[in-house]
């Protein structure tokens, strides 16, 4: 047997059975936030007479608030992982009542302030979910077995993206089926379901030992330590802030192009954003064999290259190529994989950033400052690309050089990616 096998068969050792409640609340929340932080919203969003920049703040609120788990990381040793994320999951949920409500009032004129006050909703939502946040990673790491660490990201992101496609393809037939004010009444009741059943999820998981207590006033100098001093996670974040420049807006923009630039309707843009979860699918199926033996940096690169086609393919588009029409359920299933790829091994490598005893403080202080960067940009990108005044719309030539810029990002971090260092034991080097 040789050493690539014994790692293989290591990794593959690890029983993953005890934790089957975790891949449960992963498809139930990914229902939540797909509805809540995707595609169905921005189509509410725009239902009721969102600008690009209302838009671009929709996006940038799940990134925005994250800042907020560095202090939340101060509550684990009172709370425990396993009681916080209950809690904050729980009340999250309740912010979902307003766009329910919004879509019940059915107004045939909305109100400028409907658009504002779910935007509120969401930024409310996504200040909860920062405080559940700080628990999940280091809550998963305490947990699993090292060697199947990614198999079990891999694994939860391709059920998520299974859910995903459900989800979205279930909304297009309420699209094409019901009024669109009925449609999106009962998108929202589903996804308060889905809230609810993550919560009942995550009470079946082992819960872990606490970390020990943080005082609040020490952790700016922590987060310090952390990004200043040279070593690896300074190296994966200064990688992650570049990949974020355009990689953290791209979806949400193309969705908003579509329904206004485009005219497409809200069931096919539903359609493509299913094809962009069919392409997570396919991606973790390839991705859960090999992600614990790989090392981790062809990961990266694979979906950087990716992510470089795509934009590619958009610049062609926006610039007068309606040719290319056709392939948009093809874009978004590379944009998918691509996704998927990054995420899963994103949150495989997080772990490996600091030790054990630090790992809470140093994954909320990287998730803090990369969700900071990745909620400023859709706002500065939707001032960019949005038409003067309140009128709905993106410039096309300012949409050309979103793209232009990701091309150029996307090469960039395909070069810089294979310099990454992975120390996992059982990684072949």
């Amino acid at each position: 047997m040789t050493a690539s096998d014994r790692v293989r068969a290591s990794a593959g050792a690890a029983s993953l059975r005890p934790f089957r409640a975790a891949y449960w609340f992963g498809g139930f929340n990914g229902l939540t936030w797909m509805v809540i932080l995707g595609t169905p919203t921005l189509l509410l969003a725009e239902k009721l007479g969102a600008t690009a920049f209302q838009v671009g703040l929709l996006s940038s609120f799940v990134f925005l608030f994250l800042p907020l788990q560095v202090i939340s990381t101060a509550f684990l040793a009172r709370l425990g992982f396993r009681r916080q994320m209950v809690l904050a999951w729980s009340v999250r949920a309740t912010f979902v009542l307003v766009p329910l409500a919004l879509s019940m009032l059915a107004p045939e004129e909305p109100r400028r302030w409907m658009a504002d006050l779910l935007i509120v909703s969401v930024m409310a939502f996504c200040i909860v979910r920062a405080f559940g946040i700080a628990a999940h990673i280091p809550w998963m790491a305490a947990i699993l077995p090292d060697a199947a660490r990614g198999r079990f990201f891999a694994t939860d992101h391709g059920i998520v993206s299974a859910v995903g496609v459900v989800t979205l393809l279930l909304c297009a037939t309420l699209f094409e089926q019901l009024s669109s004010w009925n449609a999106f009444s009962i998108i929202y009741v589903i996804c308060i379901t889905g809230s609810a059943c993550a919560v009942f999820s995550l009470t079946r998981l082992p819960d872990a030992a606490p970390p020990p207590a943080i005082p609040i006033s020490k952790l700016p100098s922590a987060a310090r330590r952390f990004c200043l001093q040279p070593g690896l996670f300074r190296h994966y974040l200064i990688l992650s802030l570049l990949g974020s420049i355009v990689a953290s807006s791209l979806a949400n923009f193309t969705i908003y192009y579509l329904k206004v630039e485009a005219g497409l309707t809200s069931s096919r843009i539903l359609m493509f954003t299913a094809a962009q979860f069919a392409g997570m699918i396919i991606a973790m199926t390839f991705v859960r064999r090999s992600i614990d033996v790989v090392p981790i940096r062809r990961f990266f690169q694979v979906a950087s290259a990716i992510i470089g086609l795509v934009c590619l393919y958009w610049l062609l588009l926006v610039t007068g190529s309606d040719g290319l029409m056709p392939l948009l359920p093809g874009a978004y299933m590379l944009f998918g994989m691509a996704f998927a790829i990054n995420n899963a091994t994103h949150f495989t490598f997080l772990p490996e950033l600091s030790e054990e005893h630090e790992r809470p403080v140093a994954i909320a202080v990287f998730t803090a400052t990369l969700g900071l960067s990745s909620g400023l940009a859709p706002i500065l990108w939707g001032l960019f690309l949005k038409e003067s005044g309140q009128t709905a719309g993106i410039v096309d030539s300012n949409f050309a050089a979103f793209f232009a810029i990701g091309i150029a990002v996307s090469v960039l971090m395909v070069t810089l990616f294979a310099r990454l260092p992975d120390h996992r034991p059982h990684a072949n080097r």
